[in-house]
């Protein structure tokens, strides 16, 4: 102990990431299929904000989601059901203990008990999760392959552009193609389908959002053209790349888009946050700030 904190609380106090070497089914339209078996999902250009929905949905403005077709080409395969489905979906497969149920190191340094969730992720360079946050302590660990994770801090809310936008789900579209060719009544084209509200007098589903591609911005064409979203020029984005055997500490609030360099597969594992920390008091602080 140092000044009576446990070493392990220290580590992880400061709150910065760090590696470490070595909807309900009937609301979804049922999923492909390819040739090997393998459930199919289509490339979304945009995936959730916020992590506040976990249906696949996608937000993109209201006056272009409307009968929206998108040539996609291929489709991407993607696993990622976010729901602790390695001690749910694939029990049997955690059953021989190729992963450990915790980290008794994270334990004591979160102080929030056991993960709420343990996943796994399987995807290549195609498929790209947008920048958000997560309410979560995460323990990301790649068992092969390679993440791409570019990260800000949570300070970097004011800079982010982050707003309020509808939302969509990509689903196929049920059409006689050009060629009159159909495949079980569906085309090969994607479309968006706007999300309906269940409550009473709304007439769609508002989702968080960044709209600006935060990677393509601020660490490819450094900040060449931000006349659209101004403030990024003021964000911290940093770019980190963890390799097989390697896992990464992404702490609570902190924002991440993630992809791969190639088909990866990892395994990650959420710890509830403090929601009475000053982190998350301070957030709230900066994200009603934007508001004046």
């Amino acid at each position: 102990t140092k000044n009576g904190e446990d070493e392990r609380q220290v580590l992880f106090r400061d709150t910065s990431p760090t590696i470490a070497a070595s909807a309900t089914a009937e609301q979804l339209p049922p999923p492909e299929v390819d040739d090997f078996g393998l459930e199919v999902f289509p490339i979304l250009f945009h995936t959730k904000g916020d992590n506040e929905d976990d249906e696949g949905n996608g937000a993109k403005h209201q006056d272009s989601i409307q009968d929206e077709k998108l040539d996609l080409g291929d489709p991407v395969v993607y696993y990622s059901r976010q729901n602790d489905c390695l001690q749910t979906e694939m029990k049997k497969l955690f059953s021989h203990h190729l992963f450990p149920n915790t980290f008794q190191f994270a334990e004591d340094a979160f102080g929030t008990g056991p993960p709420d969730a343990i996943n796994l992720w399987i995807g290549n360079e195609k498929s790209v999760s947008s920048m958000h946050k997560d309410h979560y302590e995460n323990l990301f660990y790649v068992c092969s392959g390679q993440k791409e994770f570019v990260l800000c801090p949570p300070s970097d809310v004011l800079f982010l552009h982050e707003g309020m936008f509808s939302s969509g789900t990509f689903r196929r579209m049920k059409e006689v193609a050009e060629d009159g060719e159909t495949e079980n009544g569906l085309t090969s084209r994607w479309g968006v389908v706007p999300d309906e509200s269940d409550c009473e007098g709304a007439s769609d589903v508002r989702t968080k959002w960044i709209e600006p591609d935060i990677k393509k911005i601020c660490l490819e064409e450094r900040h060449q053209n931000t006349s659209e979203f101004p403030l990024l020029s003021k964000a911290h984005p940093v770019k980190v790349l963890v390799s097989e055997g390697e896992m990464i500490y992404i702490p609570s609030l902190w924002y991440h888009r993630v992809t791969q360099t190639c088909e990866t597969v990892g395994v990650n594992y959420w710890f509830d946050m403090k929601f009475d920390s000053p982190h998350w008091c301070y957030f709230n602080f900066l994200q009603n700030l934007k508001k004046i």
